[in-house]
């Protein structure tokens, strides 16, 4: 039986966050600690409202998750220029569909869904008042206020712009934030510098005991953020995690290993999501300042999963995949006898799949192409030879 782990939640939301704040730039204007920024809020409002630690949990984890369908919206928008998750309600139902596994300590239908519901029935839905469910009305106002805050207003101009809309706000919640916002420290703790301790100090610490099946159950959010960020990366992580799930068998790894590899795989690209999609889609060759911004996203990958304890070999096999044997590769220029075995694979099934899939540049290889390069790779001392020749009789 695979063995329970012992996981603070806190960190995968914390974390969760990050990747969110890395996608929405550059496609929502000063959306920098948006998801830490409306959860701070919001578990302000709860604490007001004398909200259980547990009730208060889930706010914040709702909150921190908020916008998780936004990439997927935008990646299925008619004109990316013009979206806006104010007009568009598709980014509501991505992100309900994706937080599908996430452990909630009790789930709640449909909050977001409908986090953009109006009190008076004006929102996406038409669902009004109570009908609307009670983190997603919390919500809706820290997301007004986040976002004014992001755009420059000062503190008393949200509170004039929340009391001319006091129709779209739940009565009662909207007392709440009008009864703190009163207090200097309140805004203070929104500031780019102070929101995260902020948030952190209030988050009650909350541990699951998960199996590692289970935690990749919720990798699987973070994968499909990644590969909803651009029409080229649409089944990347998934396609790799797919066949490291291959390898692995056909190695008989133990089962902790196989699954600790199918969350590495599904977390390795989390950078990308700080990479502008002109440099991610781009139809012909980088230049040496976008490559170098290309070559930044495993620094971010590593940066975000290091935050999880117990994430530690994950963490290197995830944050290696663009590593090399001679020590050419990046962001890290780590050689040969720092690159275990397992990182060495995932770099090779990396490459395999980028190759045999279609690119903005080019169309995707046929199998033997692809492991043609990659033998010519190995021979090089840039990739292990003995995974390819593997690769070579595993993926035909």
């Amino acid at each position: 039986m695979l063995k329970n782990m012992r996981v603070n939640v806190n960190e995968f939301l914390i974390s969760l966050s990050r990747t969110l704040d890395f996608a929405e730039k550059g496609v929502l204007r000063n959306n920098y600690n948006h998801g830490m920024r409306v959860a701070y809020i919001a578990g302000r409002i709860a604490l007001a409202l004398s909200m259980p630690a547990e009730n208060l949990f889930d706010l914040i984890s709702y909150s921190l998750l908020h916008d998780n369908g936004v990439m997927k919206a935008l990646l299925e928008s008619p004109s990316r220029e013009q979206f806006s998750t104010e007009t568009s309600p598709s980014h509501c139902e991505e992100g309900e569909k994706n937080i599908a596994t996430f452990p909630f300590l009790k789930r709640e239908k449909n909050v977001i869904l409908y986090h953009h519901e109006h009190y008076d029935g004006s929102g996406f839905f038409g669902i009004h008042g109570r009908e609307i469910p009670m983190y997603s009305r919390v919500i809706s106002l820290a997301d007004q206020v986040a976002v004014r805050y992001a755009y420059g207003y000062t503190s008393d101009e949200i509170i004039v712009q929340i009391n001319k809309e006091a129709r779209i706000f739940d009565p009662v919640v909207r007392e709440a934030f009008l009864e703190m916002s009163r207090y200097m420290e309140f805004w203070l703790g929104m500031d780019d510098m102070f929101v995260q301790s902020s948030l952190v100090a209030m988050l009650p610490q909350v541990q699951r005991d998960l199996n590692l099946q289970n935690i990749r159950s919720i990798s699987q959010i973070f994968s499909n953020i990644i590969d909803a960020k651009s029409p080229f990366t649409g089944s990347h992580s998934r396609g790799i995690s797919e066949k490291v799930g291959l390898i692995c068998q056909y190695y008989e790894f133990d089962e902790a290993t196989y699954w600790k590899m199918r969350i590495a795989a599904d977390l390795h690209d989390l950078g990308k999501l700080a990479v502008p999609n002109e440099i991610l889609d781009k139809p012909g060759k980088l230049d040496s300042k976008e490559f170098r911004v290309i070559q930044s996203h495993p620094f971010y990958t590593r940066k975000v999963l290091e935050m999880i304890k117990g994430f530690e070999d994950i963490t290197e096999w995830a944050s290696n995949h663009h590593e090399k044997l001679n020590g050419t590769g990046y962001p890290y220029g780590i050689e040969e006898n720092q690159l275990d075995f397992n990182s060495r694979i995932l770099a090779c099934v990396d490459i395999y799949q980028a190759l045999t899939e279609d690119r903005p540049y080019r169309r995707g290889m046929a199998h033997t192409d692809a492991v043609k390069i990659m033998g010519k790779m190995a021979d090089d001392h840039l990739i292990e030879s003995s995974v390819v020749e593997d690769i070579s009789s595993i993926f035909p």
